[in-house]
């Protein structure tokens, strides 16, 4: 069950108010957990399955940092995005100041599941980590801000709006 919140916010461009439905996380699973849960299943130990999941993350940036995508089959595919400044003159064009970021694409099996066996409930409270989400994204005012393009696409706090 995904526990999702009601929230309203003001779209920049057309100043219209909207609601939305944005998820609210019912707490954090560590590597531990899930290493309990992998080794239920009889074919790992749980120091296995944890040993394995605490070096992933390393093994990931080792290959992004050597230029190369990562894919994992059921998973998805761990690509990098580079951004650097941009010009009209290509001579003027450099790495400096240029920024790395992690890029996750999900497995379409993965993503076709959450789409077809997603079930909501709709709580009017946030647990304490869940608050933290709902908060993420607002205006000194205290009015949220996430509807932030044209065409009030929504992605950023775990939520998603329809214009």
């Amino acid at each position: 069950m995904i526990n999702v919140i009601k929230k309203k916010g003001i779209n920049p461009v057309t100043k219209q108010v909207l609601h939305w439905i944005q998820w609210t996380r019912v707490s954090t699973v560590i590597e531990t957990t899930l290493a309990k849960r992998m080794a239920r299943g009889g074919t790992y130990s749980v120091g296995e399955a944890s040993g394995v999941m605490l070096d992933f993350p390393q093994f990931i940036a080792d290959e992004l940092l050597n230029g190369n995508a990562v894919k994992v089959a059921g998973l998805g595919e761990f690509k990098l995005r580079v951004q650097a400044k941009a010009d009209s003159d290509p001579e003027k064009v450099t790495t400096r100041g240029a920024k790395a970021s992690i890029v996750f694409e999900p497995d379409a099996e993965l993503a076709a599941r959450l789409e077809t066996e997603a079930e909501f409930k709709l709580v009017t409270t946030p647990t304490s980590e869940g608050q933290k989400d709902a908060d993420s994204a607002t205006t000194p005012s205290g009015e949220t801000t996430e509807p932030t393009t044209p065409t009030g696409d929504n992605t950023q706090g775990g939520g998603e709006m329809e214009p």
